[in-house]
């Protein structure tokens, strides 16, 4: 199944999604559902399935999966990018069965702005993911955000709130979700449309995590991008002064600041920009 969490910021997403891919790493059951699959594909010849992984969770974030009384465990790291059926475009992951895909900011990956270029080998995968027992968790604001032709299949979760409870130290404890269920794209757009978010579209639920989500997982594993063409720039980290209320004061704040966008900001850019 697909499921697309959304919500306001700061409400928990990635944190939840966390949560999940944590329950999923200590599921027992589907790990030895992927772990009996994999030793039938290799007996059918799959020769490059040397390893059989401790959990079946992938993500395209770092995560330090933990439950007490067992050894901490890792997700596989992947690029959104490269899911997809084998072509002759990209090198696409190989996705084991039963193997369970969490995707944090999915509105990247996924954009519907940019459905035209969506391209088939992937479509089709994001359709047929049931038939290899492959469950897929998106994080994003808005869900239309995400492509229409992934949207349409998927079930939806928004979260209203996080309520977290503290221990003596000070440390997160105990989290709580309160979010709402709702099952198809269908409901999804009706629950939308309706001016008091109509009740009929939805199911209320509770989600509890007793220990501490944020201690699983890093949600700026990804922030050395944003320091990427700036490795040896001196970083201007000056701090506001004050604007005077005078002429002179206007002049120098225009002088300074009210030019802000650069030259080159709004110019049309070919396919490699």
């Amino acid at each position: 199944m697909i499921y697309i969490i959304f919500g306001i910021p700061g409400t928990g997403k990635t944190c939840f999604l966390t949560h999940m891919a944590v329950t999923t790493a200590f599921d027992r059951g589907r790990w030895r559902s992927m772990q009996s699959e994999i030793m039938n594909k290799k007996l059918s010849g799959f020769d490059n399935l040397k390893t059989i992984p401790n959990n079946c969770v992938s993500a395209n974030f770092d995560l330090t999966m933990r439950k007490f009384g067992y050894t901490p465990r890792h997700n596989r790291r992947i690029n959104p990018y490269r899911l997809g059926f084998a072509n002759k475009y990209v090198d696409t992951h190989f996705n084991l069965p039963y193997e369970a895909i969490f995707v944090t900011e999915a509105q990247k990956y996924l954009d519907s702005h940019l459905a035209m270029y969506f391209p088939r080998w992937q479509s089709s995968w994001y359709e047929q993911h049931r038939h290899n027992d492959i469950d897929i968790w998106l994080d994003t604001q808005r869900p239309m955000l995400i492509n229409a032709n992934v949207r349409e299949i998927s079930q939806f979760i928004e979260i209203v709130n996080l309520d977290v409870d503290y221990d003596i130290f000070g440390k997160p404890c105990r989290l709580t979700w309160n979010i709402r269920r709702i099952p198809n794209s269908s409901m999804y757009d009706k629950y939308m449309s309706s001016g008091q978010k109509d009740s009929s579209c939805y199911i209320d639920d509770v989600v509890v995590a007793n220990y501490n989500v944020f201690d699983c997982y890093d949600s700026q594993s990804c922030k050395p991008k944003f320091y990427d063409g700036h490795f040896k720039d001196d970083f201007d980290y000056d701090q506001v002064e004050l604007t005077d209320d005078s002429l002179e004061g206007y002049i120098k704040y225009v002088k300074a600041y009210d030019d802000e966008m650069p030259d080159n900001y709004l110019i049309k850019r070919g396919k490699s920009a």
